[in-house]
């Protein structure tokens, strides 16, 4: 099966500003397009993003810290 990555995309937040959040999805688990799967927060909102493919979560990468739009998270 075709590992897609999964990355940060632009949400217009200072790159200082972003510290990832949570998983909402665990490795390993099914995911189907439009599932909420992670979050990321800043200082005035958090922002959860949702899988852009179905398939499986195979692989987290980030597990917290500051991230910046592009960062791969996972696959």
């Amino acid at each position: 099966m075709e590992r897609i990555p999964i990355t940060l995309p632009p949400i217009g937040m200072k790159s200082d500003e972003i510290v990832f959040g949570t998983w909402l999805v665990k490795a390993g688990a099914p995911v189907t397009e439009g599932d909420e799967l992670f979050e990321v927060e800043a200082d005035k909102a958090s922002v959860v993003f949702e899988a852009e493919a179905s398939g499986t979560l195979g692989e987290i990468l980030v597990t917290e810290g500051a991230v910046k739009e592009g960062d791969l998270l996972g696959y």
